[in-house]
């Protein structure tokens, strides 16, 4: 369940500035904790470049290694302790993997010399094809649940995107469109297997959409212009941004299990992007609440804003914990923000000068990439204790 939601309550909104001054006081607190890192997680055998894309809470990574100009990808999984593993990749030579459950059970695709095959890959690493019905064709697997429902999108026999939802017992599912449409997107699923998120489409403009147990596309409401709401949880709460006029200013919100919006606070009429809603209701973005920079901001479940101290330089946040600790980039090195109001960057590896956190577990792990002394992206992970 989500902690501390109070629906349609709001405190007075701060004044942006006052935010500002208030955490900049706040950054010299006691330190929240001391972190180990970052640990270079390296590449397959002759391949110079990798990126982790999704970590379980038993610190097990997922992600690719790269290889050459053209950046051939292959699935790559990492254990807790960092030992590299490549992923199958039947039928082609290349893919990606894009989830992983907290079973250790990921989700990808396989690029054939045809088209695009979506692929699971057991605990142990053992690849299965999904079969996709006659005459869908080029799926690509995004997420997966912990019940092993894997979602994604798929061209029909008349090469409309629509998103799928593959069963464990096999069965593969086309999720439609809305009524009178004919394009779809599913990005992300409920722990439990019963929500599905992504986007659909409605007079010229997208539209957030889900799928619950199983049932029909349905328009997360109120409906608008436009909306987008593609960042869920593990209990399944959505969270984006919405118009509700053309004109209008952006809305960030979140919607619950029910599918009730919730706004969330933003006093700026210019552009602001949700990055991630964690476990218990925290989201990140980034937004222009003092243009011209970008500015990485937090909101608490109940909808509350903080902007994360930035030195007036803009920052990036991708990521948060159940208790709040968001994790991106400030001045090109990964920085984890506290919710005492600690910034901390976390460090480089030797040689390299950049680095950026993706990802938080709740048992402390921030993964991302650091480049090393020849400038090439390798995955690490911090340990924060």
């Amino acid at each position: 369940m989500l902690r501390n939601r109070v629906a349609g309550v709001r405190r007075p909104a701060l004044s942006l500035t006052a935010a500002l001054v208030v955490l900049a006081c706040a950054v010299t607190g006691t330190a929240q904790a001391t972190q180990t890192g970052p640990v270079d997680l390296g590449t397959l055998p002759g391949d110079d470049a990798s990126t982790v894309l999704a970590v379980n809470e038993a610190g097990v990574m997922v992600g690719l290694s790269f290889a050459g100009p053209a950046r051939r990808s292959l699935p790559v999984r990492w254990d807790a302790n960092g030992q590299i593993m490549a992923l199958p990749t039947p039928g082609g030579t290349e893919g990606q993997v894009r989830d992983i459950n907290s079973l250790g059970v990921s989700a990808g695709y396989v690029l054939t010399p045809t088209a695009a095959v979506p692929v699971r890959w057991d605990a142990d690493g053992v690849a299965t094809t999904l079969q996709v019905p006659p005459g869908y064709h080029n799926a690509t697997a995004w997420a997966i649940s912990d019940t092993g429902v894997v979602v994604g999108n798929w061209l029909t026999p008349d090469n409309h995107y629509h998103g799928f939802r593959w069963d464990p017992n096999g069965q593969a599912t086309d999720l439609g469109a809305l009524p009178g449409e004919t394009w779809s997107m599913a990005d992300g699923i409920s722990a439990d297997g019963s929500i599905i998120v992504g986007s659909g489409f409605r007079a010229g403009a997208n539209q957030a959409v889900r799928w619950v147990n199983g049932g029909p596309i349905t328009e997360l409401e109120p409906t608008g212009y436009s909306s987008g709401a593609s960042r869920n949880n593990k209990p399944g709460v959505a969270a984006g941004v919405l118009n509700e006029t053309k004109p209008g200013p952006p809305i960030p919100a979140t919607w619950d299990q029910a599918g009730t919006r919730h706004n969330l606070e933003w006093p700026s009429p210019h552009s602001v992007w949700v990055s991630q809603i964690g476990p218990t209701g925290y989201v990140v973005g980034t937004g222009y609440a003092n243009p011209p920079k970008r500015s990485a901001v937090l909101w608490a479940p109940d909808g509350d804003l903080t902007i994360l101290p930035d030195d007036g330089l803009g920052a990036e946040v991708e990521a948060v914990d159940s208790d709040g600790t968001a994790v991106g980039a400030f001045k090109s090195k990964a920085t984890a923000w506290f919710r005492n109001g600690e910034r901390r960057q976390l460090g480089l590896l030797p040689g390299g000068s950049r680095s950026q956190a993706y990802r938080i577990t709740d048992s402390g792990r921030v993964v991302g990439t650091a480049t090393v002394a020849t400038g090439k992206d390798h995955a690490v992970y911090w340990t924060l204790d």
